[in-house]
């Protein structure tokens, strides 16, 4: 269900960006969108897409990566790395962007994905954790208005 209505409101933060150039139409649709990255957080969906991607790319390149440098590096640092430049993304967009831009899009929808895979750092616990209860939030609000 989280998937679904996750795809919907990243469908609906597209159309009002592309529906209204305005700035404050501009900054709704980033807005809708952070509430679809959140559902999408929430979503079993994010774990499966974090375990693809860690088995196709990230385990793989991280491999060699580290295995050329000669200094092992675990996938968790990657997924940290993106899941903190992600949130710096969105931070940065809804500050002063206001736009829901194709940077903000990839931000939004690898931030989630990437909060899961992400090590116990300060700062990915602290994604995770606004994550969490944003997810909360948005599922509650959404429940509430569909009735599920």
């Amino acid at each position: 269900m989280h998937l679904f209505l996750a795809a919907t409101m990243f469908g609906a933060a597209f159309y009002i960006n592309k529906k209204f150039k305005a700035s404050k139409k501009g900054l709704l649709a980033l807005l809708v969108g952070l509430a679809a990255s959140m559902l999408l957080y929430r979503s079993p969906a994010s774990q499966t897409i974090l375990g693809w991607a860690n088995d196709q790319f990230i385990t793989p390149l991280a491999g060699w990566f580290g295995g050329t440098m000669g200094d092992p590096l675990p996938p968790s640092v990657v997924w940290a790395v993106l899941c903190i430049g992600g949130a710096l993304v969105t931070a940065i967009d809804l500050w002063k962007n206001h736009t829901y831009n194709p940077a903000a899009i990839a931000a939004l929808i690898i931030t989630p994905v990437a909060a899961h895979g992400a090590g116990s750092g300060a700062l990915p616990s602290i994604i995770d954790a606004v994550h969490t209860m944003g997810a909360s939030a948005v599922a509650g609000i959404i429940g509430g208005a569909v009735g599920s």
